[in-house]
């Protein structure tokens, strides 16, 4: 069973927004669960409960050597008491990182693929696409994305009372951008790529979006701030992490949450937030990518 903590909303300590008279708030997902924490929880409930009424035996999704994704779906699948099976992008000889060590030692049967082969798993997209090689499973699409994901995270809307014009957080598969899109559509939704050549996400999302009869005004996706790649740091972004966890209670991992940041550093320095705004950003959870055991 898993038991969930609330996700507070706080105030952002940060000069620069201080200066441009914006009002930055950070809503707390990675206080959801200390495992399982931000959308990784969000964009799973719904898709693990589905399994659970179709009477699945075992859970699969695919992922790198750091994926939040595998984590937060190896703990859940302990948790619940249901198998768990991952498609990493990885090496079979190479050292497990901390984080598949973890998804090991919580049960998850761990195969390793090579970048070709991941790349056609990215086609794989309804949940019996493995039912002929592993009978009675589940499979989980690339970060989780899916509309019972999307549902997850729209579900947010009931926990934000106040009006904000800006929402900022980071983007992998995009689900999150989607359902945040969906639940507050008097916002303007910035979704950072946390990867390059994220182009092609504007034309995926903009087609769920439409199908959920939502306009297309009220998102964008952020491609610059990628810091030449997934998993790419800069010293810009390391400074600006350091700097806002000194004056502030939370973390920042250098793959999501400190990009969204530094997107959202930008935007403020060239006023394109415009003073008096107020803007929310959705602390994602997810912290493995700043992890170093």
């Amino acid at each position: 069973m898993i038991t969930l903590n609330s996700s507070p909303i706080h105030a952002v300590s940060w000069k620069l927004a201080d200066d441009r008279s914006v009002r930055i708030d950070i809503k707390r997902d990675d206080l959801l669960h200390p495992v399982i924490s931000g959308n990784k929880w969000r964009k799973l409930k719904h898709l693990i409960s589905d399994a659970q009424q179709k009477g699945c035996l075992e859970l699969i999704s695919m992922g790198g050597n750091w994926s939040n994704h595998l984590h937060a779906l190896a703990y859940a699948g302990f948790s619940m008491g249901l198998k768990t099976r991952a498609l990493v992008r990885a090496h079979p000889d190479q050292a497990l990182t901390p984080t598949l060590l973890d998804c090991k030692k919580w049960g998850m049967v761990l195969e390793f693929t090579d970048r070709k082969t991941y790349a056609e798993l990215r086609q794989k997209i309804s949940w019996d696409s493995f039912d002929s090689e592993y009978p009675g499973s589940y499979w989980f699409s690339e970060g989780g994305f899916s509309s019972l994901a999307i549902q997850g995270v729209e579900d947010m809307k009931a926990e934000v009372d106040c009006k904000y014009d800006y929402i900022f957080a980071g983007c992998g598969s995009g689900a999150t951008v989607c359902g945040l899109a969906r639940a507050f559509p008097e916002s303007y939704v910035v979704g950072v790529a946390a990867f390059s050549g994220a182009d092609y996400l504007k034309e995926t999302l903009s087609q769920h979006l439409k199908q959920a009869g939502r306009k297309a005004e009220n998102w964008a996706i952020d491609t610059k701030h990628h810091c030449g790649g997934f998993a790419k740091s800069s010293e810009e972004l390391e400074t600006l992490i350091e700097e806002l966890e000194l004056f502030n209670s939370f973390k920042l991992d250098p793959i999501y949450n400190g990009k969204t940041f530094l997107a959202l550093n930008s935007w403020l320095c060239s006023a394109t937030i415009p003073s008096g705004s107020r803007v929310l950003v959705i602390h994602t959870g997810g912290l493995q990518g700043a992890r170093k055991t």
